[in-house]
């Protein structure tokens, strides 16, 4: 069996509405559910898009600060071909 390597790179945003609301929450120490959702329907797709697209092996997920209100989320590992 060969072992291929796998990358997938996702970049998360909100609208302009959403970060308003979001900052007014975290001025009061609220939890940013709007922020929360956000990243987990996108880490869900790429997870949805790895598991549909290859059999891994092993796989590692990041979830990097952009920019305010953004956040690049990664996915890489192997599988076999």
């Amino acid at each position: 069996m060969v072992k291929k390597q796998f990358k997938i790179i996702r970049v998360a945003t909100k609208d302009i509405v959403t970060d308003a609301f979001q900052g007014i929450r975290n001025l009061f120490g609220f939890r940013l559910r709007g922020y929360e959702k956000m990243l987990t329907r996108y880490i869900d797709d790429v997870i949805k898009e790895m598991n549909e697209k290859y059999n891994p092996i092993w796989f590692r997920l990041i979830v990097n600060p952009l920019a305010k209100q953004s956040a690049m989320i990664i996915l890489y590992g192997e599988y076999d071909e």
